[in-house]
């Protein structure tokens, strides 16, 4: 693991109980070890958030720095509060929301407060946010005195099945995660009580990035939210969502292969999130529907209607007319000079399964036609 601290993995069990409370809450592990010999562990329950001090004992550890966002600064406090009360030497610090707080301004700020605290490379640093905070604060943790120890308790339902599992970190310079790095958080405590408590639009948003794992590797998320929409069981959905991103990056840590599937929707959808202004969740679902067509076009898809109606069914936007082409054009071109080969695209064949073609400039302008950008 990287940097001197370590966080001492509790096998939890299925039934264990968490917090302290007595609670006898059903939980889920996951772990993932990657090449550079870091361990992360990822615990999804109820109730999960509050097993935080109890997974950091210390040790050699004596200090954590917890990271936070101002519309769940109550939960970070109370959690700060456990760590103190079990001998920590805790700072709390607040970032700015969503991508604001991936602004390299921000992060070199942090980077400086964290040194004014004292933090070691024994000690950890603990996010408590959306998913732009745990991208931020992983590529603080990851660059740090070269790295140190990062914790995540995800508060989105986007941030809990996506940017909190994998060790992709990234800040904005120019482009989106143009600069980043690969560090594992050596735990992640994904609190089903607190994701059921989100507000409607943050379910809506993350329920476009659990979708996406079900159109590339299991059809049985897809077949949940085409009956139930966004009353259908979430504790199950995010299971088989964690389930589907940890399997993918134990076989693919630093993307060079299978993890780029994770990207379905992304190419298309990144450009548009940044010339629309449009929310990451939002941006994706357009991206998915465009990488729809793409994939009718390239692989005879059969299922770009059905994933349409399912988008539509989540309230999800499934079109963004009255963007600049050009624009979303020079955007999306990155990927292509940034691969040194055509653009390639994430491709279903059918839903549960994806792949990834080349593809050609008439099929991203039929592509980016289907979603109202002509």
């Amino acid at each position: 693991m990287s940097g001197g601290g370590r966080c001492r993995h509790r096998h939890l069990g299925p039934h264990a109980a968490v917090g302290g409370r007595g609670d006898r809450r059903p939980v889920s592990e996951h772990l993932i070890d990657s090449p550079t010999s870091q361990r992360s562990r990822i615990v999804v329950g109820r109730g999960v958030a509050h097993s935080l001090t109890a997974e950091l004992p210390g040790g050699r550890r004596t200090a954590v720095a917890v990271l936070t966002q101002p519309a769940v600064a109550r939960l970070a406090a109370e959690l700060a509060a456990g760590l103190e009360e079990s001998g920590m030497r805790v700072a709390v610090k607040q970032l700015p929301d969503r991508d604001a707080a991936k602004r390299l301004s921000v992060v070199e700020d942090t980077l400086r407060w964290l040194n004014s605290q004292g933090l070691t490379r024994n000690d950890a640093i603990v996010a408590v946010g959306g998913g732009a905070l745990t991208d931020a604060a992983g590529f603080g943790a990851a660059t740090y005195l070269r790295g140190i120890d990062a914790v995540y308790v995800p508060t989105t339902l986007l941030g809990a099945v996506d940017a909190a599992i994998g060790g992709k970190t990234g800040v904005n310079v120019d482009g989106k995660n143009l600069a980043g790095a690969f560090h594992h958080p050596c735990l992640v405590l994904i609190d089903i009580d607190l994701l059921e408590r989100l507000p409607i639009e943050l379910l809506r948003e993350g329920a476009a990035e659990v979708l996406k794992a079900g159109l590339v590797a299991d059809p049985v998320i897809v077949a949940g939210y085409e009956e139930a929409g966004l009353e259908a069981p979430l504790d199950e959905l995010v299971e088989r969502a964690v389930a589907v991103k940890v399997e993918v990056v134990r076989a693919d840590f630093t993307e060079q292969d299978r993890r780029v599937l994770l990207n379905y929707g992304h190419t298309v959808g990144h450009a548009i999130e940044i010339v629309a202004g449009m929310a990451h969740g939002h941006a994706v679902a357009v991206g998915m529907v465009a990488a729809g067509r793409a994939s009718e076009l390239v692989n005879g898809f059969a299922g770009a209607a059905r994933q349409r109606a399912v988008l539509q069914r989540l309230g999800l936007p499934v079109a963004a007319p009255g963007l600049d082409r050009g624009e979303v054009l020079k955007l999306v071109a990155l990927d292509k000079k940034r691969s040194g080969e055509g653009l390639r695209m994430v491709l279903l064949e059918e839903i549960g399964r994806a792949g990834v073609k080349t593809v050609d400039d008439a099929t991203v302008r039929e592509a980016l036609a289907a979603v109202g950008i002509t």
